[in-house]
């Protein structure tokens, strides 16, 4: 533990080390030469929790950093507090100042928010954009003795850009674009004409070496140095037209010889402007390959100039990607021969069936007319979640979506239906879990089948005993560090996750980790666990089913997303690059936002999915109080075949328990499955995961506990 005594003073006058916005800081990394502050009467430290790291301020210590803003606009900061023993005016307060000297109070709490435990997130933005190129952001208690406390973590400092002056309209001509295009460039215009005949053909995009213009928001890894990472692959795609519509033929991830990226392209439309020219737009996407990040923007073209090559515009200006944020805009060639496909009527029945089965999609602010007194700002809350890291959020309340969120840095993105989503490890709830409840209630016992007889790579002693449904529990006994995520963020992952084949990566998983306890004592977060347990799955089936190409998602989870109406993202999956084309069970999906709510929706009743093991699905659920699950994290916090759960009764303050399952992805990705029958998610990627106002709100809309006065 370290005492930081010099002051901020110091920090503004002398040649400071500024860090550059956005600021996230977890004090898991110490508390660094960037900090100030004094003990005054009390103390600064670092403390420790369950594995967790948080800044103590007793009394009336503070302590400050300068964040770098780097030109941009408008600033928000949160953080979150517990404390203990306060009483009066007693306060643990957030504030900030662009001088050093005036200071803004951005958050604060007080009396009754001190048990010592409970993390409250505030925060807000400042009244003003900062006049210099830094703001300093403290962190201080208020108290009058010693035992007032204060714990501060997850501080974030979150800028955007200010306004810039983009074009509204895609530019005549093949000259390179200077700048990106509004959102608005890519909709079409109040004097837009619909088709009197759709339009299909082939879609041509030729590979393009360098980009026109640039910008790099974040990276993390120093992706940005890597050869070809502003490169874009080439894409063939057939493209079907139902009325003003534009429906490509093959959804998600298209593989390709690109060392980096997998296009995506997703149904666009098409219209006929004033002076007659035809005007379509396909959402594309970027999604890195053997990975799940995608950054997402519009492909403007002219359908009607055939199989002439033309200098089409391309602007990507959101991403849903903690360690890699970019924009990017350019010209690039690309051709569109007409074409009758000879699936084309496949194609279109099955897009307008995908459009029948969406939820019913409504603003977040109609939930007020739903629900009177309905607190909206409770959902996607900037305390919870910073604006700029959010992609989408909503709730699903019956068959109504209320939702929010789709803002890009060039406005709001006008195909917000059909934007593609990864997965990250919702995968584990939505492949494994369900793939092993789907088999058990096919072959009852199968979950207790064991690793060791489908896996050879995992045949050595360390596997001894564990069972497909250990592997699902993450409770393997196998793993280096029992600490909190600590295997998980180890660098040794990657020798598991950079693999491209199936006997690469299954050695890598097999042989990661030794064996430390007994199968089904303790639990260990390893996505290498769902990624055998998914190898072992597929064994199984093809045992049972006496085919060697039989294959665990198409045979059994396809048809399941079938029966839901998913849209046909969900028909694919990553798999191994290797002629075994292993699915990788643990990440990977790409999916819509409608299509993440309606499959909670399916999983959380209210009758049990008859294609699923009941005992399962309801432990799952958190249904059987016998059966909540190990410890993930804290006694709070359960994981039971493959879902999240977390006791969100102390914190609303319900006079009993109140377990809520969930499934969680990396980078900020949640959906709650609540059990009134609500279904909260959102999908971003500043690292943040935090929903508690969401469940409050939705408990206050239809009580599933009864908060106590």
């Amino acid at each position: 533990m370290r005492t930081v005594l010099a002051g901020l003073s110091s920090l503004l006058l002398a040649g400071f080390a500024q860090a550059q916005g956005p600021l996230v800081e977890d004090f898991e990394a110490g508390l660094g030469a960037d900090w100030r502050g004094s003990a005054g009467r009390g103390d600064i430290q670092l403390t420790e929790y369950a594995g967790n790291h948080a800044l103590r301020l007793r009394r009336n210590a503070w302590a400050a950093r300068v964040v770098a803003l780097d030109g941009r606009g408008d600033v928000r900061i949160s953080v979150s507090f517990a404390a203990l023993d306060l009483e009066g005016e007693d306060a643990c307060l957030l504030e900030a100042s662009d001088n050093g000297e005036d200071w803004q109070e951005l958050g604060r709490i007080g009396p009754g928010q001190d048990d010592g435990l409970t993390l409250h997130r505030v925060g807000g933005a400042l009244i003003a954009p900062p006049v210099r190129d830094w703001i300093a952001v403290r962190l201080r208690a208020a108290g009058n003795t010693l035992n007032d406390t204060c714990w501060a973590d997850n501080l974030r400092v979150d800028a955007r850009a200010g306004d810039i002056d983009l074009g509204t309209r895609i530019p005549a001509g093949d000259a390179p674009l200077r700048q990106p295009l509004s959102s608005e460039a890519f909709s079409p215009p109040a004097d837009a004409r619909s088709l009197q005949t759709p339009v299909s053909g082939r879609l041509s995009i030729q590979p393009l070496d360098a980009v026109d213009g640039l910008r790099v928001h974040r990276d993390e890894f120093g992706y940005g140095s890597e050869a070809g990472i502003f490169s874009l692959p080439q894409l063939e795609i057939s493209v079907v037209g139902d009325g003003d519509m534009l429906i490509p033929v093959a959804r998600g991830p298209q593989a390709a010889e690109h060392p980096h990226w997998e296009w995506i392209v997703e149904p666009g439309r098409v219209w006929q402007m004033p002076d007659g020219q035809l005007r379509a737009v396909m959402p594309v996407a970027l999604q890195e390959r053997n990975a799940n990040c995608i950054h997402t923007g519009w492909l403007g073209f002219d359908p009607a100039h055939g199989a002439h090559v033309q200098r089409a515009a391309l602007v990507m200006g959101a991403e849903t990607c903690a360690y890699f944020q970019f924009d990017l805009w350019t010209r690039l060639t690309v051709s569109f021969e007409p074409e009758q496909h000879p699936s084309a009527d496949r194609v279109r029945e099955r897009f307008q069936a995908e459009r029948a089965n969406r939820s019913v999609r409504h603003p977040i602010e109609a939930l007020q007319e739903r629900f009177t007194g309905a607190d909206i700002a409770a959902f996607g809350s900037p305390l919870e979640v910073s604006p700029d890291a959010m992609t989408v959020f909503g709730l699903l309340a019956g068959d109504a979506l209320f939702a929010g969120g789709c803002q890009t840095r060039f406005g709001p993105d006008p195909y917000c239906e059909s934007l593609p989503l990864p997965s990250y490890s919702l995968a584990k709830s939505m492949v494994a879990s369900v793939a092993l409840m789907r088999l058990e209630r096919l072959y009852p016992g199968a979950r207790s089948a064991h690793i060791a007889d489908y896996v050879p790579a995992c045949s050595a002693a360390r596997w001894s005993g564990v069972t497909f449904e250990h592997a699902l529990d993450m409770a393997t006994g196998l793993y280096s560090s029992s600490d909190y995520n600590r295997d998980e963020d180890d660098p040794s992952l990657w020798t598991f996750m950079s693999q491209t084949t199936h006997a690469d990566r299954i050695e890598a998983a097999c042989s990661l980790h030794p064996r430390r306890t007994d199968p089904g004592e303790d639990w260990v977060y390893h996505t290498t666990d769902t990624y055998v347990l998914g190898a072992a799955m597929q064994a199984f089936w093809r045992e049972q089913t006496g085919r060697a190409d039989s294959d665990f998602y198409n045979d059994l989870l396809v048809p399941i997303w079938h029966e839901i109406g998913l849209s046909p993202l969900a028909d694919r999956t990553r798999r191994t690059y290797d002629a075994e084309q292993q699915p990788v069970a643990g990440w990977g999906l790409t999916l819509h936002f409608d299509d993440v709510v309606r499959l909670a929706a399916y999983l959380l009743g209210p009758r049990a999915p008859d294609t699923l093991d009941p005992g399962m699905l309801d432990a799952a659920l958190q249904r059987d109080p016998e059966d909540r699950g190990l410890p993930a994290g804290g006694e709070t916090q359960r994981y039971q075949n493959g879902f999240w759960a977390w006791n969100a009764g102390p914190a609303l303050g319900c006079g009993r328990d109140a377990w809520i399952p969930a499934m969680s992805g990396y980078g900020g990705i949640t959906v709650a499955l609540i059990p009134n029958g609500h279904v909260y998610a959102y999908a971003s990627d500043g690292r943040q995961f935090a929903w508690r106002r969401a469940a409050a709100q939705s408990n206050a809309l239809e009580p599933f506990c009864e908060v106590r006065p």
